[in-house]
């Protein structure tokens, strides 16, 4: 889950990035202000699923993955979603009355919303994110809220999110490649958008 959430974000920025009709960039004291509208991630997200969830568990074996998101909103530095995580051959080690158990739960669906908290730490020039899960009201297959406790564990906990991918840019202009590199100065959010602010890096001169 760690690897999934740091990989996550930076992909969908990547991805709409360099989607020009997605994406809005201005410069603003030498700061381009590049805003991601919720539409725009969420169509990107959707083009990336379904995503494999990496989990470690000792009590838990099989595979999970995020299926289906159908909400995105963008909201006070939090960015919910709202899907359907699906695990299969998933089996699970319990203890009842003493005795070590393997339970075969087979294939299991669970709808659940997550939010994901950001934080933006200007003097590391850091994003992290905290999610949140938390159970859908909508009605989940036979054995699917066995996931949930596993789910919820990797809640509540900062992770740091990588954004090297975000500080190369080569745009071409003519048939010319301009190599741009940038470092993060802002993430933020507005009005249901992801608003991220690079500044050009100065080139060392010789």
């Amino acid at each position: 889950m760690q690897t999934t959430l740091k990989c996550l974000l930076p992909a969908l920025l990547v991805f709409t990035l360099l989607s020009p009709v997605r994406a809005n960039a201005t410069g603003v004291q030498d700061i381009f202000t590049f805003i991601f509208p919720a539409p725009a991630l969420y169509q990107s997200l959707q083009a990336i699923l379904p995503l494999p969830i990496e989990q470690n568990s000792s009590s838990f074996k099989g595979q999970l993955s995020l299926d289906s998101i159908d909400k995105l909103r963008i909201h006070d530095d939090v960015i919910s979603l709202h899907g359907i995580v699906s695990g299969k051959e998933l089996s699970m080690h319990t203890e009842i009355a003493g005795q070590k158990i393997k339970l075969k739960l087979g294939h299991v669906t669970l709808p659940l919303s997550c939010d994901l908290h950001l934080r933006f730490d200007k003097v590391r020039q850091q994003l992290f994110v905290t999610p949140q899960f938390k159970p859908s009201k909508k009605k989940t297959s036979r054995n699917g809220d066995a996931i949930m406790p596993l789910l919820a564990a990797f809640g509540g906990h900062e992770y740091p999110l990588d954004l090297s991918g975000l500080q190369s840019i080569n745009p071409t202009i003519g048939k010319r490649d301009l190599p741009l590199k940038f470092k993060p100065v802002q993430v933020t959010t507005k009005n249901n958008q992801l608003i991220l602010g690079l500044r050009p890096e100065q080139k060392k001169s010789h």
